[in-house]
This record gives C-alpha cells, sequence and structure tokens, in this order.
C-alpha cells in the first residue's frame, strides 16, 4: 500500500476519533464548526511538505474535512 494512502488513513482516523470527542461534548456539533490543522516542521524539506499536503488532500478529496497546513513556528500567529 503507498506510503500516501497510509497517512491518508491516519489523517482520517484522528479527524474522526477528534469528532467522535467532540459529539460526546457538544452533541450537536458538526465538522464545519471545525478548523482542522495539521502542524508540519520547518526544518522539512520541501517534498516532505508536499507529500503531508497531498496526504491531507486526498482525505479532503473524499469530502471528510478541509485541513490547513501550517509551518511548525507559525502556529501561535495562525488565526
Amino acid at each position: 500500500m503507498p506510503a500516501i494512502t497510509i497517512f491518508s488513513m491516519a489523517i482520517n482516523y484522528m479527524r474522526q476519533h477528534l469528532m467522535d470527542a467532540l459529539k460526546k461534548q457538544v452533541s450537536d456539533i458538526k465538522q464545519s464548526d471545525v478548523m482542522f490543522v495539521i502542524t508540519v516542521p520547518a526544518i522539512w524539506n520541501d517534498a516532505s511538505k508536499q507529500f503531508m499536503r497531498e496526504a491531507a488532500i486526498a482525505v479532503s478529496n473524499y469530502g471528510m474535512a478541509i485541513f490547513n497546513l501550517i509551518l511548525e513556528h507559525r502556529v501561535w500567529n495562525y488565526k
């Protein structure tokens, strides 16, 4: 199985686990109420960053969620 598929499955699992946990706390929460952010270490090379972007897009293409990828050092400035 390709690595991109494995990473996409892992991202999707984490997304679903988060939504399940949130629904236990807030019963009427929708996925559109949540902003999904994946942090990528700034020291990663461009190919690694692109790989994570493609894995997140693969999940999004199935209508699961929209993910934002940001560099790790910019997390605190993200709005």
